[in-house]
């Protein structure tokens, strides 16, 4: 394996100017004690994302995390598919406010992955 490292002029350029980070902060605001859990989706068909046997009854929030580091997940309605619904990227996290009772599904785009979810 070789590695690559910057010469004396890239060096300096790193250090004339620095780019700044921006510090990201985010509150989150529940309003009923938030449940916890893991839902596994799969490739071959869409799976329902809800914490235990069935959905949070009074859910206005859903935090769903994509803990693995190389496969994509797609989200959205029961026709959720390789092609359509919303793109979860490895390590990615989306959080939806809801305002109505609805079902979310995800798929996998390869092998299971084991999805955080959390509802409040």
């Amino acid at each position: 394996m070789m590695t690559l490292l910057p010469n004396g002029s890239q060096m300096q350029q790193i250090v004339d100017r620095p780019q700044l980070m921006q510090e990201v902060e985010k509150a989150l605001t529940v309003s009923v004690a938030p449940v916890y859990g893991v839902v596994t989706v799969q490739n071959k068909v869409a799976v329902e994302i809800k914490v235990g046997g069935s959905a949070l009854a009074s859910r206005t929030r859903v935090r769903i995390h994509n803990p693995d580091p190389a496969i994509a997940v797609r989200l959205g309605g029961s026709t959720v598919s390789e092609t359509a619904g919303e793109l979860l990227e490895p390590l990615g996290t989306v959080e939806w406010e809801l305002t109505a009772a609805v079902a979310i599904y995800g798929r996998s785009l390869g092998y299971e992955v084991s999805l955080e979810v959390m509802e409040s």
